[in-house]
């Protein structure tokens, strides 16, 4: 047979097989059958009702029991090996990146301003500093300025300011040292005679030095401050300073008298001869600053000390003034407060001054405003230096005295309306112990200076300024402040006034151009003025000084400037009998190099 046969014969037998397998399967079905066997029914009846009982059963005692025998102490001892697997890690190394820095500005160590104006005014003012540097910084600083302006019916009032100034500071790793070294010399002349209280007198003053003061200052100071980083630590800021203060007068020994023709016969005074009366001041003064952290709680302490010594040609005197100041500092989540004295003595004529000090700030509204209360008191001393910085025209044999500001309570709220508008208001009331107030010298013939005068005086005081600044082109401040005066023996607070407004602007119009303002509005004040052996008061009236300037810079090294002075040309009285310089113009130019 050949293939195709034997395949022929495989289909045959496979389909003959599925044939015979659907017929076996088909036998089986037809052939089963379910039982046909029939069971008799059986039934039952229950004649007694059913009594079911449930035997109570046997349980088992689920709460464990511990037999009363001595419990084994099992001892259990851990040991760990002292073997330090070994592992290491290596880093993949990274590339820097490149940071492109805005190149530093050039720096120029000198800077030197010139310029002058009417009435014979003249300036000159110059810097010299060092430049940048990690370790030290220096500067050198000069300047002049002078007038000889002219008042109708009054002597010379022409004054001059000179002041040379040096400073250095090394910068440490832990600390600043800075040292500085100044010497100044005001030059005025005590001008401010009063024709009126002597009839029939006119002044004609052939030497104008005898009525020139001349003041001189020599100081040096050293300062030492801490920039610790640990505040465990005590942080430090310690200053010393030394001064010598004299001033140089020149008083008229001879006075002559002239007469002239006409009916009336009129004085003609003329100061000769003048004599040099000489006053020099001394005084050391050291204060400290420290400060730490007790368990998170910051103390700090404040000490002063002061010693004066002045000699005239009445005598000399000296005066030491002591003081400690210690106080603790605390904050919250929306206040802080600061507690603490200051004690004073007098180590000359003894006893002990304390005053509290005390203020507590509560920030309200993630501190867009802050309200604060406190009080406090002071000690100062009136030294010559101080007071004839205040009033120039000052007899140099004046009586020195402690000022004690007994209390000073204040509360306010300061706060930011916008980020560029900032605010400050507050109230105060002071009981102050020995204010110096000046009055002309009656016993001097021509009246023209001032002597000290103390009074307790009660103040109350209410201060607002607001500040607007846009960057560095805008920034202005508004500043107003009245007062009430109580004194106790003085018929008026001689030359305070009541009311003081100012206005400070600055306005960059241009990169180039700068304008510049400067106002201020004082209400009338009292100078004492004696009739007959009485004390009255003498109103003077209250002024405006208006001021404004510009500034063009050419270049980064060539500006010049432009300052216009009191534009009311008001000659107002700042003190009695010395009406100030009127209208006047100061122009020049500033180099940078």
């Amino acid at each position: 047979m050949n293939m195709n046969e034997v395949h022929k014969v495989f289909k045959v037998l496979k389909g003959r097989k599925v044939l015979l397998t659907f017929g076996f399967i088909n036998f089986i079905t037809f052939n089963c059958f379910a039982q046909h066997k029939q069971f008799d029914t059986i039934e039952y009846r229950v004649v007694e009702q059913a009594n079911a009982n449930i035997a109570n059963g046997a349980k088992i005692n689920s709460n464990p029991a511990i037999a009363d025998t001595v419990k084994p102490s099992r001892k259990v001892d851990y040991n760990t090996i002292g073997t330090q697997f070994s592992t290491s890690y290596i880093p993949e190394s990274l590339r820097p990146v490149q940071l492109k820095g805005e190149p530093l500005e050039n720096q120029e160590h000198a800077y030197v301003a010139a310029g002058g104006g009417n009435n014979n005014a003249a300036y000159i003012e110059g810097f010299y500093n060092s430049i940048r540097s990690r370790d030290w910084d220096y500067g050198v600083h000069v300047n002049h300025f002078s007038s000889a302006y002219i008042i109708q019916n009054n002597e010379n009032p022409a004054f001059s300011h000179n002041d040379v100034n040096l400073y250095g500071t090394s910068y440490m790793t832990d600390h600043t040292l800075t040292a500085n070294l100044d010497y100044d010399e005001h030059v005025v002349h005590d001008y401010g005679y009063a024709p009126a209280n002597i009839p029939g007198i006119t002044f004609n003053n052939s030497n104008d030095a005898s009525i020139r003061t001349r003041y001189n200052l020599f100081d040096a100071g050293l300062q030492y401050v801490s920039h610790y980083k640990d505040s465990n630590k005590i942080h430090h800021d310690i200053k010393v300073s030394y001064y010598n203060y004299s001033s140089l007068s020149n008083l008229p020994s001879q006075i002559s008298s002239t007469f002239t023709n006409g009916d009336t016969i009129p004085y003609t005074y003329k100061l000769i001869n003048a004599q040099q009366d000489r006053t020099i001041e001394n005084n050391v003064d050291i204060n400290a600053h420290l400060f730490s952290y007790i368990e998170k709680q910051r103390i700090d302490v404040k000490a002063l000390v002061q010693y004066y010594n002045e000699a005239n040609q009445l005598g000399s005197n000296h005066a030491w003034n002591l003081g400690i100041n210690p106080y603790f500092s605390g904050e919250g989540r929306t206040w802080d407060a600061h507690l603490g004295l200051k004690a004073y003595l007098d180590a000359v004529n003894g006893g002990t001054n304390i005053f509290p000090d005390l203020k507590v700030d509560y920030h309200i509204a993630n501190n867009a405003a802050i309200a604060y209360a406190g009080m406090d008191g002071d000690k100062q001393y009136n030294s010559y230096k101080s007071l004839s910085t205040t009033n120039p025209f000052i007899q140099d044999t004046v009586n020195n005295q402690y000022t004690r500001t007994m209390y000073h309570l204040f509360i306010g709220l300061t706060g930011s309306i916008t980020n560029n508008v900032t605010y400050d208001v507050n109230a105060s009331e002071s009981q102050t112990k020995n204010m110096a107030l000046f009055v002309t010298d009656t016993l001097e013939e021509l009246r023209n200076r001032f002597t000290v005068v103390y009074d307790n005086v009660k103040t109350t005081n209410i201060h607002a300024d607001i500040s607007y600044q846009m960057k560095e082109s805008i920034r202005f401040i508004l500043g107003g402040d009245y007062y009430n005066y109580t004194p106790t023996n003085q018929v008026a607070v001689w030359y305070h006034p009541t009311l003081k407004i100012n206005l400070l602007g600055e306005y960059a119009v241009t990169p180039q151009l700068t304008l510049k303002t400067e106002i201020f509005v004082v209400n009338s004040q009292y100078a004492p003025l004696d009739v007959d052996g009485v004390i009255a008061t003498k109103k003077l009236p209250g002024y405006p000084d208006l001021n404004l300037g510009a500034e063009y810079k050419y270049s980064k090294l060539i500006g010049v400037f432009l300052h216009l002075n009191n534009l009311a040309n008001a000659a107002y009285q700042q003190w009695d009998n010395y009406p100030t310089e009127r209208f006047n113009v100061l122009v020049g130019v500033k180099i940078t190099f």
